[in-house]
């Protein structure tokens, strides 16, 4: 990035965002490339910030909404080399997934979008979560990486859609079991409270039943526990970090008594395999 568009960046930031509808479309266009910038100051500092105000603060119709959302969610973004054969490529695909947030939480503010735009994002953020492999919370140089953190940000809001019934919250509460349950990584970056979040989201629907709940909960068990000690120990944990974090959050409600029961029920199980 230029000095003169990072100076105008932190400027734009330094007048609360305040910008002319017609010069709206232009930056963006002209700030997207940087979504994923290795440098955390240029990504997170003022690309994020940016990009966030321009996407939620009423500058851009359905029409125009509707372009960027499916902008982000083509090959040049959600799914940008999911191969990762560029160095830090997950930065462009996890950023996306915070913009994306932006313009869900927009269509639930403002009733914009079509329910065929939002369907699509649902399929193509599912099989986007599905096959991300760099779990990282996060690293040096390039600080917070966070795709299944910021997954679970959009997570969050697609449970909100009202018209998503009970099956579409349990695809999307058996994708983050399937990602929460790995041993290949420990994660270590509160990853397990956003989930919770998205969960609870799901839950306030109040559209799943206390059998399909005991029945994603059984999703926990451990039935093969890997063979080396480590890949042991992150799959034990990842599991127990996330399940504690619902039974804390459960164990006062009356209602959730046979839940939180069964929590206790898998990890005492977990524990002895």
């Amino acid at each position: 990035m230029n000095e003169v568009l990072r100076q105008s960046l932190i400027d734009l930031k330094k007048n609360k965002y305040q910008i002319e509808s017609n010069q709206v479309e232009s930056l963006i266009e002209e700030i997207l490339p940087f979504i994923g910038d290795p440098d955390p100051e240029i990504r997170d500092n003022i690309v994020y910030g940016v990009l966030a105000h321009l996407f939620h603060d009423k500058h851009l119709s359905e029409e125009r909404l509707t372009y960027y959302l499916e902008l982000l969610m083509s090959d040049d973004y959600l799914f940008y080399d999911m191969d990762n054969n560029d160095s830090y490529s997950v930065l462009r695909r996890s950023f996306t997934i915070l913009q994306l947030v932006i313009i869900v939480y927009v269509h639930r503010r403002d009733q914009v979008i079509s329910k065929e735009s939002i369907e699509a994002l649902y399929e193509a953020f599912l099989k986007y979560f599905n096959n991300e492999n760099i779990l990282t919370g996060y690293q040096e140089p390039i600080g917070w990486v966070h795709a299944i953190a910021h997954s679970a940000d959009l997570f969050a809001q697609l449970m909100q859609i009202p018209w998503f019934d009970a099956q579409k919250l349990l695809t999307m509460f058996d994708a983050i079991a399937n990602k929460i349950k790995q041993d290949k990584y420990l994660f270590v970056s509160n990853e397990d409270e956003r989930m919770l979040v998205a969960i609870n989201k799901g839950l306030e629907r109040n559209l799943l039943s206390e059998e399909q709940i005991l029945t994603w909960l059984d999703l926990f068990l451990i039935k093969d526990h890997p063979n080396d000690y480590m890949s042991h120990m992150n799959l034990e944990n990842n599991i127990k970090h996330l399940l504690s974090s619902l039974y804390f959050t459960w164990e006062d409600h009356e209602s959730y008594g046979l839940i939180t029961k069964r929590i206790k029920e898998i990890l005492k199980e977990n524990k002895q395999r």
